[in-house]
């Protein structure tokens, strides 16, 4: 008796299959990727919320005044064994319901390891300043403080007592003055040279956007040429010079200098920043 044949794919059908496979694969892994990365922008956003009503909690308790960037560092090397840097995380870690609230999962160096000093760049599980005050001995690197608008001085240095911490009375624009934004190095401070001079330390979304808390609490996703320019209308500055033809930024201790003429500037363009702004 003779069998019957069971009909199978040809060669050229298998390859057709596994080509239509990997076309709808090249198509919605993508797809998925930029839910995920959505997904954890939402996350960050939350955190950041979370992190503005803590700091005005804060300010609520202590006369209406902000906290330091840096209370102590007794070296001047923070983050670094021994150290024992004290930051505005530590000072409003009560305010918050978890350390992780601290910590934006899309930020490569947000998964710290407890015990791992602050390395320069930061490594694969390196903490932010402030982990030895931590009980878990943990700080997530995700979120430094404008020094732009509050000296990034130690208060235990000169610099940090001849500069005391903001108060709330002393905000002009507090809906439009930068607070506390993202970032990928965890000395817990960031002013508005790193755009041009300190880029690696510079966080972006793949939008190539940044969240941002305002000194009223409110989060805000935009560019980050968009928050220096126009230099007269910048976030950085409490009170920005009004002159069009002014290119000098003046701010406390360690924000006086001279800004590119322009997003268009050559410094924006360079190895370390293109990536963040093209």
């Amino acid at each position: 008796m003779q069998r019957a044949r069971r009909p199978a794919f040809t060669l050229i059908e298998l390859l057709v299959v596994i080509a239509i496979i990997a076309i709808l694969a090249a198509i919605l892994f993508p797809v998925f990727a930029q839910a995920r990365e959505k997904a954890r922008m939402t996350t960050c956003i939350s955190n950041m919320r979370q992190i503005g009503t803590a700091v005005i909690m804060y300010a609520g308790d202590y006369d209406e005044t902000f906290p330091y960037v840096t209370f102590y560092s007794a070296k001047g090397n923070w983050g670094a064994k021994g150290d024992q840097t004290y930051t505005w995380k530590n000072a409003i870690r009560p305010y918050l319901k978890s350390l992780d609230v601290l910590a934006c999962p899309s930020n490569p160096h947000s998964r710290a390891v407890p015990g791992i000093p602050l390395a320069d760049p930061p490594t694969p599980g390196s903490n932010g300043a402030g982990w030895e005050f931590e009980p878990g001995l943990r700080m997530p690197i995700s979120y430094s403080m404008s020094s732009c608008s509050a000296t990034w001085y130690p208060q235990n240095t000169p610099q940090g007592k001849s500069s005391p911490p903001l108060t709330q009375a002393q905000l002009v624009r507090p809906a439009d003055t930068l607070f506390i934004c993202e970032s990928t190095w965890g000395n817990g401070d960031m002013h508005a040279a790193w755009l041009w001079t300190t880029c690696p330390g510079v966080f972006v979304h793949s939008s190539k956007t940044v969240n941002i808390i305002f000194y009223d609490g409110h989060v805000k996703t935009k560019r980050w040429l968009q928050t220096l320019y126009p230099l007269n209308q910048n976030n950085w500055e409490l009170n920005p010079n009004p002159d069009p033809n002014n290119r000098k930024m003046n701010g406390p201790p360690g924000c006086n200098y001279p800004v590119p003429a322009g997003p268009d500037a050559k410094e924006f363009k360079t190895k370390d920043c293109g990536p963040l702004f093209q």
